[in-house]
């Protein structure tokens, strides 16, 4: 099942970053931001850390997370943190190498450039901060998460069951209602939520002809099925090596791509991902070139969710979820995080790809070559989403099956 976990990391790391709803900013490119590439890094290898945690236990077929998501819900959190719970944030995160107000700047240009919608492509992004509303929190707190990550700050009466139905509502609303509820309660010991939704829609630069969409065996690591198939021949970026066959399906005006790894013979999802560091995922990239390439690739469409706070445990977030936790830039009332909870969607057809992901935690009281080639997507393979002027992976995921929900 390892295999399967670690493709869905790189499929995660792909796909995810934001889109926020100030478009009137105007954007810088992100190579002029101080320290940018620097960061965008640091996400990435945060990206593959937490695709593999999940990997090595999933036993869904398909899966996918939103790293962007996350990495922007926690960064927001982060600005709460002191002592050495801001410190186990930076170092679960990467962030060792920035300053705080360096954390939230780059995460503000991340924002700014993953939503530049004129590109052809809907990528949308959305921050919220939703408070029980007798609970004190410092004014500091949300005015920096107003500030550089647009964040609505709301108060509620969370003894109220209608609550819930409120920051559910906004969810749907982001997602376009791809994903309908992050929360089912409120529990009493829970005093704010802080959320990230994103939502993603786009034409391909090159559509699938449904009339040439048909039912091909898909070989699953258990089970053979006829699944549908589209079919397109068109000049793409494509990369192999001894271990897997890669292809970048780009999205119109070609701001964002799918990029799709397809283990060779012989070869299975865990021997890619295994392979899943920042360094290799720089050197396959840069040997991309153009070929003529007859895909053959699944319709599919599912959704899933993770709560998170195993994964982030292991990867060094442990104390933010414990009593030693320290949240002192929030309130001078002890806090932990109770959970990290992230839901995503996605349908991939013949026109596009359409994707969404909300990400909540819950804060509470302590006690040149042409040369045509041909790939087949008929087994398991990882698919990814990224943007092409910060290069970060928005979306990553893994089809063990191709199936439409």
């Amino acid at each position: 099942m390892k295999k399967n976990i670690f493709f869905v990391n790189f499929l995660f790391l792909f796909l995810l970053f934001f889109n926020c709803e100030k478009n009137d900013e105007k954007k810088n490119p992100f190579s002029t931001v101080l320290k940018g590439e620097e960061f965008v890094t640091a996400n990435n290898k945060f990206a593959f850390d937490i695709f593999k945690k999940i990997s090595n236990e999933e036993n869904k077929e398909n899966y996918m997370i939103s790293p962007v998501s996350l990495s922007l819900a926690l960064g927001m959190t982060y600005n709460g943190a002191e002592n050495s719970t801001k410190t186990a944030f930076e170092s679960t995160l990467n962030y060792t190498s920035f300053l705080p107000e360096e954390i939230n700047t780059i995460n503000k240009e991340i924002i700014t450039n993953l939503s530049d919608n004129s590109a052809g492509s809907t990528f949308k992004i959305a921050n919220s901060i939703w408070i029980e509303n007798s609970f004190p929190v410092k004014e500091n707190f949300t005015n920096i998460n107003a500030n550089y990550y647009s964040a609505a700050v709301e108060k509620l009466d969370f003894s109220n069951p209608n609550s819930v139905n409120i920051i559910n509502n906004w969810v749907s609303d982001k997602t376009y209602q791809k994903i309908s509820k992050i929360i089912d309660i409120i529990n009493a010991d829970d005093i704010m939520f802080l959320i990230n939704a994103i939502y993603f829609k786009s034409d391909w630069k090159y559509s699938f002809n449904p009339s040439e969409t048909t039912a091909l065996p898909f070989y699953g690591k258990n089970n053979t099925q006829d699944v549908k198939t589209m079919q397109l021949t068109a000049d793409l970026d494509f990369y192999e090596n001894t271990n897997f066959t890669a292809v970048k399906l780009p999205y119109k005006n070609d701001k964002y791509a799918m990029t799709l790894l397809l283990p060779k013979d012989g070869k299975n999802i865990e021997d890619i991902s295994n392979l899943l560091n920042t360094e290799n995922w720089g050197n396959w990239n840069a040997n991309f070139s153009k070929k003529e390439v007859a895909l053959k690739m699944p319709k599919f469409t599912f959704s899933y969710e993770k709560e998170l706070k195993e994964q982030l445990t292991d990867l060094g977030l442990g104390v933010a979820f414990t009593n030693s936790a320290d949240f002192s830039n929030i309130s001078d009332v002890p806090l932990s995080i109770s959970f990290v909870l992230q839901k995503t969607f996605i349908e991939v057809n013949e026109l596009g790809t359409e994707a969404a992901a909300v990400t909540a935690v819950g804060i509470g009281v302590t006690s040149v070559d042409l040369s045509k080639k041909s790939v087949a997507l008929n087994k398991p393979f990882l698919f990814a989403i990224t943007e092409k002027e910060t290069n970060s992976i928005c979306f990553i995921g893994k089809i063990g099956m191709p199936n439409i929900e």
